[in-house]
């Protein structure tokens, strides 16, 4: 008995495997963004702009993961929604300019001012974009 429970306590605190989701916007004129979801933080890498700081990550279950930028910086603030179900990953900025227009007027805003919608797909361990076409 005390070696089952020893093996369980350990099975837990043993570290997850990263799932790295790559996701595309449906205007193509968007650059791809792809996540590599590790235990803490979201590493993650602008198709155009290269690896960009990584995410903090805020809840990760096996329905969702979201990740929100590690710092409030000055001119924006960032968080992914990702529903891992439907591959359905919402990415909200809140920028100054918002917060103000929040503040003053918040019957004039509207979702898509500040939310931008993404298809994600999970990428299998071994695999690679040009293997699943």
């Amino acid at each position: 008995m005390r070696v089952f429970i020893i093996c369980s306590v350990l099975s837990f605190g043993s570290p997850a495997i990263a799932e790295t989701w790559q996701c595309q916007h449906r205007d193509p004129s968007r650059d791809p963004l792809t996540f590599v979801v590790g235990d803490q933080a979201v590493n993650w890498t602008h198709a155009r702009l290269g690896e960009m700081d990584p995410l903090e990550l805020v809840v990760n279950t096996q329905a969702m993961v979201t990740m929100a930028s590690r710092r409030v910086n000055i001119l924006y603030s960032r968080f992914f929604h990702l529903d891992k179900l439907s591959g359905r990953m919402g990415d909200v900025t809140f920028r100054p300019e918002f917060l103000r227009k929040l503040e003053s007027s918040p019957d004039q805003i509207q979702p898509d001012q500040v939310t931008t919608v993404w298809r994600c797909v999970r990428q299998e361990e071994g695999s690679s974009p040009s293997a699943s076409r």
